[in-house]
């Protein structure tokens, strides 16, 4: 489960924000990005996930009525109510706008959270941007950005961290719901989206006609399907973290065994570097299994541990993401896929959730080769 989100007004590096030369009054904001979008392949398209910050600097209101993404041959028109549920504001803790409010206040800044669904095509070398802002008075105004350099970098490939059959909780989506996409967290003076395509895998059963993570006693980890469950490791590297004796969580009692921190969160954890600036990291692991330390070189397919309730954890589950920093919470998350398994298309559910767990219906697996679940996805590995 993602940790607690912290939001501060953000002071990132801009991009120039040209506006047309006719434009008498160009509003008064900045336009930047949390990080450069890469591609990923999930569920068999190209997707883009990225985020956008908006501030303004003028004396009063200004109105986002719509922002226009263009890649390639693809125009995506974000506007209305399903843009204002994709806005965050610094301080919101989390949550999408209860209203289709698509003011930005004088001093204040507003984040986008953006998806770019491409289909088969391949991701272009930049996105432009064309931001639609009408003022209090009702003035409009098209903001033209420079182009957002898009990563050639391909998503990298790894092998499954489990066996059998788990739920891609929470896979990268534009879900208003989307704990991790939204775990917007700050350090240095930087923001971060660690946990940008973070997985919390669980397993499902269904008992008395209903799907669930448990069947017996709901506050006793045993009780849950995926607990105790092997962890392997997904490709070879060098351990560069690690933590192990954290005591367990009762499972949604909304408490922690342990005040959690910036340094905890993770729980029993494992860090291992795959390659320069690409670090796996697997949390929450249950007490006394985490089979690595500090230092070792490890094997594609390795034990590195077992599945757990630990650190910032409502429920047993594995949290596993791939970042550019060896850090749980700071770095930027970075596009992976897995090498082959089966899977569903994508789920209605709400596996974050510290209290009442909730799937829809799942339709049929098909097989897949290097490809990133969809969200909530059902998923097979061998």
């Amino acid at each position: 489960m993602s940790y607690g989100r912290l939001f501060a007004l953000l002071c990132l590096p801009l991009l120039a924000a040209p506006v047309h030369a006719d434009d008498r009054h160009p509003p008064q904001i900045t336009v930047s990005f949390l990080a450069q979008p890469a591609p990923l392949v999930q569920d068999g398209t190209t997707r883009l996930y990225y985020e956008m910050v908006v501030t303004n600097f003028a004396r009063d209101s200004y109105v986002l009525d719509a922002v226009e993404a263009t890649a390639g041959v693809s125009k995506t028109t974000f506007e209305g109510a399903p843009l204002a549920a994709l806005m965050l504001r610094p301080g919101a803790a989390g949550k999408a706008e209860p209203t289709a409010d698509l003011s930005i206040p004088s001093g204040h800044a507003v984040i986008v959270f953006l998806e770019l669904n491409l289909g088969k095509d391949k991701a272009p070398p930049a996105i432009a941007h064309v931001l639609h802002v009408r003022e209090d008075k009702g003035d409009m105004h098209d903001v033209v950005i420079a182009p957002l350099a898009v990563s050639t970098e391909a998503p990298i490939v790894v092998a499954p961290p489990l066996r059998g059959q788990w739920i891609a909780g929470d896979s990268a989506s534009n879900r208003p719901d989307a704990a991790h996409r939204r775990a917007v967290l700050l350090e240095n003076g930087r923001a971060y989206i660690a946990q940008r395509f973070a997985i919390d895998w669980v397993q499902y059963e269904t008992v008395d006609g209903k799907r669930t993570t448990w069947k017996g006693p709901e506050d006793k980890n045993e009780s849950y399907f995926c607990y105790d469950q092997a962890i392997y490791n997904v490709a070879a590297g060098k351990v560069v973290a690690m933590s192990d004796g954290m005591p367990e969580n009762v499972p949604h009692s909304g408490k922690y065994a342990v005040a959690i921190d910036f340094n905890n969160a993770a729980g029993n954890h494992a860090v291992i570097e795959i390659a320069p600036h690409r670090y796996v990291l697997y949390a929450h692991m249950r007490p006394g299994t985490v089979q690595v330390k500090n230092g070792d070189m490890v094997r594609i397919g390795e034990l590195i541990g077992h599945v757990g309730n630990t650190g910032s954890s409502a429920e047993p589950h594995l949290h596993m993401h791939i970042d550019d920093q060896p850090s749980f919470l700071a770095g930027n998350g970075v596009p992976y896929a897995f090498t082959s398994g089966e899977a569903s298309g994508p789920v209605d559910a709400n596996v974050s959730s510290p209290t009442a767990i909730y799937f829809g219906p799942i339709g049929p697996q098909r097989p897949f080769g290097n490809d990133y679940p969809a969200e909530n996805a059902l998923v097979t590995f061998k």
